[in-house]
């Protein structure tokens, strides 16, 4: 088996752990479901949760957001929150790290019950983009090079 095989291997059967991370040095290709319940990180290192969701625009052929889900949320209904994915990044460690202090991360704006109808929605996809200071993943140039 070639190295980058094992390490996707790897990174699959352990994306159930809560403490599940990307290999310090990814692939340029990996499967979604190697990310989910990765740690996600805040600007400054600290873990603000895990990755819960990727959403994905199929007009555009886009990643849209990863819904990251708080570990400490002050309810149950204020744990997902919509980042947009080009505000992610893989860091050094093998993390999930959001552009943003963790207190901008948890005060963002949850998403709700019917949360699909939000992501859709025009006007909260700019507003959410604008929260986490990133360009609009339709706008041409807006996604990770």
């Amino acid at each position: 088996m070639l190295p980058f095989m094992r390490s996707i291997t790897e990174m699959s059967g352990a994306h159930h752990a809560s403490s599940a991370r990307l290999a310090a040095k990814p692939v340029g290709i990996i499967g979604a479901e190697a990310l989910l319940a990765s740690v996600v990180v805040d600007g400054d290192g600290r873990l603000i949760g895990h990755l819960h969701d990727i959403m994905i625009d199929l007009r555009h052929g886009r990643i849209a957001y990863g819904l990251v889900a708080l570990d400490r949320a002050a309810a149950p209904e204020e744990r997902l929150i919509a980042v947009p994915w080009n505000a992610i990044h893989v860091d050094a460690g093998g993390n999930l790290r959001v552009n943003a202090p963790g207190d901008r991360v948890e005060r963002g704006p949850s998403v709700p019950t019917g949360w699909m109808a939000n992501l859709l929605d025009h006007d909260w996809a700019v507003f959410i983009h604008a929260y986490f200071g990133a360009r609009p993943y339709w706008e041409h140039g807006a996604q990770h090079g």
